[in-house]
């Protein structure tokens, strides 16, 4: 199998555009795969001019902003658009990533914003001729699209398990931490779910249409369970993602719930503060008034006296709200 993949190179010329284009063929007469790197107007011409029956219109579609996943077919080829999530690990954020496929009679081209792990990890074991490459020297570009596919499908596992994780975390911390903090990372972990069902509820459809639609160009049968497998695996992501979500939801929920509780708890201390202050202040207001025939007032030992009656009103009022079990 190694003989097979012997030949992978760059264009390696100065002209801008060149430098981003890498081009595999699988084998005599096989199949051509050309990965496309930070798609520019110089690199699309490139292949507008190897394949002039390529729409312009599809690769523009190439360029930013996203597409939604899509399949088109046209006379010659067939163009699909797929999103997968990927791992921001500096921001700990789940973002999309857009891949797209032109897939020919013979050629399979894929074109893709920055590099993929995936992407990059399959170019890397098919270069180093290890006996490990996962690309099947073939003549069925539809077969080279399933194993890129597969390969990226497969690569979203691991961060399941990272969510999985995430939530476990979130629940050992519920009961022992009511800050913003906790709240904030409840949140990512809700986004990073959103995020991640997003990207992947397009891809059962588009694999659907790409079966259906390729028919006129490929012989599809033979190929219908393998692609049937991809679909499996992003129905397992999704009950997955799922059942993630209901829990970040229950987490978000209980959190919340400890937050009105401790708020409520701390209002109501606060409450019945200031229910023993404002009959002190009170009493305290009444002896301060100039009355003439006030009581108390120039009696020996008068100023303790209203000390006294203003400490037994706290006291008194202590004693009642213990009793009201508000304190």
């Amino acid at each position: 199998m190694a003989d097979a993949h012997k030949k992978w190179y760059a264009f390696k010329r100065t002209m801008p555009g060149k430098k981003n284009l890498k081009r595999k063929t699988l084998g005599k007469g096989a199949v051509t795969w050309i990965n496309v790197e930070n798609p520019t107007q110089e690199s699309l011409a490139r292949l507008k001019k190897r394949y002039p029956f390529l729409l312009d219109i599809d690769l523009q579609d190439c360029l930013p902003p996203f597409q939604r996943p899509k399949l088109l077919a046209r006379t010659t080829y067939l163009f699909m658009v797929l999103l997968f999530p990927v791992y921001d690990q500096k921001r700990r954020a789940v973002h999309q990533y857009e891949v797209d496929f032109f897939i020919g009679k013979n050629f399979l081209i894929t074109s893709h914003a920055g590099t993929h792990s995936a992407i990059a990890e399959l170019i890397g074991e098919c270069e180093d001729d290890s006996g490990h490459c996962m690309l099947r020297s073939t003549t069925d570009p539809l077969r080279l699209a399933h194993d890129v596919v597969h390969g990226l499908t497969v690569s979203c596992f691991p961060m399941i398990t990272m969510i999985s994780n995430d939530l476990l975390s979130l629940e050992g911390k519920l009961f022992h931490n009511t800050s913003g903090e906790l709240v904030r990372e409840i949140l990512r972990v809700r986004s990073n779910i959103l995020t991640f069902r997003k990207t992947m509820q397009g891809h059962d459809a588009t694999i659907e249409r790409l079966l259906t639609r390729g028919e006129k160009l490929f012989s599809v049968e033979a190929l219908r369970s393998e692609y049937d497998d991809i679909r499996a695996h992003g129905r397992e992501m999704r009950d997955f993602l799922n059942n993630d979500k209901d829990t970040v939801d229950a987490l978000y929920d209980s959190h919340l719930s400890l937050i009105s509780h401790h708020t409520g708890e701390e209002i109501k201390t606060l409450t019945a503060l200031a229910f023993i202050i404002f009959p002190m202040t009170l009493v305290a207001a009444i002896f301060a008034m100039r009355a003439e025939h006030m009581p108390f007032v120039g009696m020996p030992n008068d100023f303790w006296i209203m000390i006294g009656i203003i400490f037994g009103t706290m006291v008194a009022l202590v004693l009642l709200l213990k009793a009201k079990k508000w304190l």
